[in-house]
């Protein structure tokens, strides 16, 4: 079985704050960071260990990749993926399997990390578990779902096995 855990990006600056021009270069705040290093020792306590962190390449997501992959120590594994770009999960790629699904192809793992953007996590979990992105998944902010699948592509439904929200992650490491 293979484990992909989706991850949406932290609390990022909005546009026009301290001079961001461009989405892709919005980064994390402040708090932002300091929530998803919380939840990232939240996730220690499951001892949690991805073979591989990919994430999107728009900065709010480097970063937040960077803060999970630096509480679980390991840094080494973080990668950049194209397809988990905002609105890149879907395009056609070979043989019609969306581009998100053949990219992970490229990368050998049985536990995954993978790091991006609303609506597309709701529409790639929504794929793994119905074959189809017409579920309406939720992802806050910070937020982690894990879902088991048999196979890359996906041949058949997957299993979700649990949804937290950042709050949740938070609680697992308090009073540590």
């Amino acid at each position: 079985m293979i484990e992909l855990y989706l991850m949406r990006h932290g609390i990022a600056a909005d546009l026009g704050v301290g001079g961001i021009i461009n989405d892709a270069d919005r980064p994390l705040t402040p708090e932002g960071r300091a929530k998803l290093k919380q939840a990232a020792a939240g996730l220690k306590e499951l001892e949690l260990k991805f073979n591989v962190i990919l994430t999107s390449p728009l900065l709010r997501c480097r970063q937040t990749a960077e803060a999970v992959a630096e509480v679980l120590d390991l840094q080494h594994r973080v990668k950049i993926i194209e397809s988990l770009a905002p609105g890149k999960a879907f395009a056609a790629g070979e043989g019609g399997h969306a581009e998100i699904f053949l990219e992970l192809g490229a990368y050998q793992f049985d536990r995954a990390l993978l790091v991006g953007h609303m609506p597309d996590l709701s529409e790639i979990a929504s794929h793994l578990l119905a074959g189809n992105r017409n579920l309406n998944i939720e992802f806050k902010k910070g937020s982690l779902c894990m879902v088991e699948v048999s196979s890359l592509p996906p041949r058949g439904p997957g299993l979700l096995r649990w949804l937290m929200s950042p709050k949740q992650m938070r609680a697992l490491n308090k009073g540590k």
